[in-house]
């Protein structure tokens, strides 16, 4: 699959990264190293750069691509699917179906951790 330059907000920091888009508005991709989490390198994103689950492994990331990306139409904006996506079912979905964990859609909480 082709890579794709991709800007991600983590922890306070912006930057870009290679990523891969297995779906339209989902991008998996890897944090550079100070901010990679030590279990979970691989990185489901939304085309805002925000993170929606982390991964141990790539092969795990794309096939949870496989399992949410007909969730909703990840093309919209982050506000967007705040507004109209239940977080709850998201997480479950992530959680219980896939190698995943779920990163905060909740802006007031979420330095995006991963």
């Amino acid at each position: 699959m082709e890579t794709v330059r991709y800007t991600f907000r983590s922890r306070g920091e912006t930057g870009t990264v290679d990523a891969v888009q297995p779906a339209p508005g989902l991008f998996v991709y890897q944090l550079p190293e100070h901010l990679q989490h030590p279990w979970y390198p691989w990185l489901i994103g939304h085309a805002s750069g925000l993170c929606i689950a982390m991964y141990e492994r790539y092969g795990h990331a794309m096939a949870a691509v496989d399992e949410i990306a007909d969730f909703t139409d990840w093309t919209r904006t982050a506000d967007e699917l705040r507004a109209t996506v239940d977080a709850y079912h998201l997480r479950d979905v992530i959680e219980y179906h896939t190698a995943g964990v779920f990163i905060s859609a909740d802006p007031a909480s979420a330095q995006q951790a991963a």
